[in-house]
């Protein structure tokens, strides 16, 4: 993609039309990353691909991306993903654009969580809040994508505990990609029983 920063890569499968779409959105790129201009190739960016990505990369064609391109490093404030957003878009526009298929949002870390359905949606959510949604569909550029929220791969450096979380949230991403995820149902709530009955 042409904008200024580390640019959007394509990752896993070539694109096709049977191959759903997975795009993984983190905050800003790091020392590592404006040093290769690749996304995620940093310790926290192999983990990401060796460990979250690894088997969701046989199943989707994936697109490694910020939403904050050209830094700042290391924590992109809330002005910079406002004045970076016209570039995020254009990225997400040309992936729409030249895709049928079904498109997955993966956002890594509570800033891209929080500002992504800010900007994107016009809601405030709390990455928490964000986080027990996983899954639920949105229209962004007039398609429907599927967005799911998880820790970003460099707090797993700092606290190895979060990788169950992380399995967590991969495995339900990975489960609504094969079709296999759970639906929800309205609760079948009774009147509780006198204990003397």
């Amino acid at each position: 993609m042409r904008n200024p920063g580390v640019p959007t890569i394509q990752w896993g499968l070539p694109p096709s039309r049977s191959t759903p779409i997975l795009i993984c959105i983190g905050p800003s790129p790091g020392y590592t990353e404006h040093l290769h201009n690749e996304p995620y190739t940093g310790k926290a960016g192999q983990l990401l691909r060796t460990i979250y990505l690894a088997n969701l990369a046989n199943l989707c064609t994936i697109y490694l991306t910020y939403m904050v391109r050209c830094g700042p490093e290391p924590d992109a404030k809330a002005r910079d993903f406002k004045s970076c957003f016209s570039f995020h878009i254009a990225d997400l526009s040309n992936i729409v654009a030249t895709s049928e298929q079904q498109i997955y949002v993966l956002l890594l870390g509570s800033p891209p969580v929080v500002q992504f359905h800010r900007l994107h949606l016009g809601l405030r959510l709390s990455a928490k809040e964000a986080f027990s949604i996983n899954g639920r569909e949105r229209t962004i550029l007039n398609r429907t994508m599927s967005v799911f929220s998880t820790i970003h791969p460099a707090a797993v450096l700092r606290n190895n505990s979060l990788i169950y979380t992380i399995e967590d949230h991969i495995d339900l991403l990975t489960a609504s990609i094969l079709g296999a995820a759970p639906t929800p149902t309205e609760p079948d709530i009774r009147a509780a029983r006198s204990p003397h009955n």
